[in-house]
């Protein structure tokens, strides 16, 4: 297995920390300590503890937009938009970590969904909702409307699971069942 670099490390070691502390708690000198290096080790990577989260939260993006793109490869739009939710999923289940500092952590002061620009990953979901209308698989609407829509019962499923509810279903994969026809019956209502 090959050994992580050192930015790697400082990656994981800070989000794992922000993940145990939160954001008041988060300190430099603990991620150096936790990746055996020394605190000027950490500023020679980054600028401070605040680029460093900003660094970490990048990453699970760049993450989360790498299986979202598994779903360009469906064949129709609305298959695109069911293969977005599963992955969407996928992600929640296979890196946890990441999708509790990106979606389940404080959000920064003054953050705000800006339609003028959108997140890239949000902007997929977009873009998905948006060729859905086109194509007649969703009703007309506003596609980011619907979108938020889409995401905060994707969200609210996945973030249930990881957090240890729907545990009395069984596994991943019964959870997994579950979330698809959840996911099925939710565009259904957005259907014409």
């Amino acid at each position: 297995m090959q050994e992580l670099s050192t930015h790697d490390r400082l990656l994981a070691a800070a989000r794992d920390l922000f993940l145990e502390v939160g954001p008041v708690a988060f300190s430099l000198r603990e991620v150096a300590r936790r990746t055996e290096l020394t605190a000027a080790a950490v500023y020679r990577h980054f600028d401070g503890k605040e680029a460093l989260l900003a660094a970490v939260c990048e990453e699970g993006f760049r993450a989360f937009g790498s299986y979202l793109m598994a779903a360009l490869k469906a064949k129709s739009p609305r298959a695109r938009l069911m293969t977005t939710g599963d992955q969407y999923l996928r992600f929640a289940l296979e890196r946890q970590r990441d999708y509790r500092v990106i979606f389940m952590s404080e959000v920064p002061a003054g953050t705000k969904m800006d339609p003028d620009s959108l997140p890239p990953t949000f902007a997929f979901l977009v873009d998905r909702v948006r060729e859905c209308i086109d194509s007649g698989d969703l009703r007309a609407g506003d596609p980011m409307e619907m979108a938020v829509t889409i995401w905060a019962h994707v969200h609210g499923l996945a973030s249930l699971r990881i957090s240890g509810h729907f545990q009395n279903v069984g596994d991943d994969d019964a959870f997994r069942k579950i979330y698809t026809r959840s996911v099925a019956v939710l565009l259904e209502g957005l259907s014409p």
